[in-house]
């Protein structure tokens, strides 16, 4: 019985080594994703500011210049509007990075705690196995100290 133990447990312990190896798999591309999404955050903000300077050189033109140069404000502003929404986009996707960087990090959660499990049924079976050799010695033990008894009390009369 402590040898289909073992087996089990060395089968256990395979299966959890399999898994830890998938989890760290799994952290690569959790941090390929986290990297992903800060570019984008990065790349929002850049356009985000590019947008407020927009704004801020089309008021300046047209306090400067006056209604002469409403043509040009109007062609900032609208550059302004269009690095908006390229930064919303932006942020959206960078949004949607995190949830898959969320669903990857429970993944990767799940199996290291699958793992862990099977490595304590693994350490179970490996105290029972140990517990059943022990067990196992005495009964031998036992057994042999009763063939001795048998032996030495056997005076040969019975035959």
């Amino acid at each position: 019985m402590a040898e289909v133990r073992d087996r089990a447990a060395d089968h256990r312990d395979a299966v959890a080594d399999e898994r830890d190896l998938r989890s760290a798999e799994r952290d690569v591309d959790v941090h390929r994703i986290l990297d992903r999404a800060m570019a984008r955050d990065v790349a929002a903000d850049g356009r985000d500011r590019a947008a407020r300077l927009r704004d801020l050189a089309a008021e300046a033109a047209e306090q400067r210049d006056g209604a002469l140069s409403h043509d040009g404000a109007a062609l900032a502003r609208g550059h302004a509007e269009v690095d908006r929404d390229w930064a919303g986009r932006d942020r959206d996707l960078s949004a949607g990075d995190r949830a898959d960087l969320m669903a990857a990090r429970n993944r990767a959660a799940a199996r290291r705690d699958a793992a862990r499990e099977q490595r304590q049924e693994s350490a179970l079976d490996r105290f029972e196995s140990e517990s059943d050799r022990t067990r196992a010695g005495k009964d031998r033990a036992e057994s042999a100290a009763d063939r001795e008894a048998a032996v030495d009390g056997w005076d040969g009369s019975h035959v």
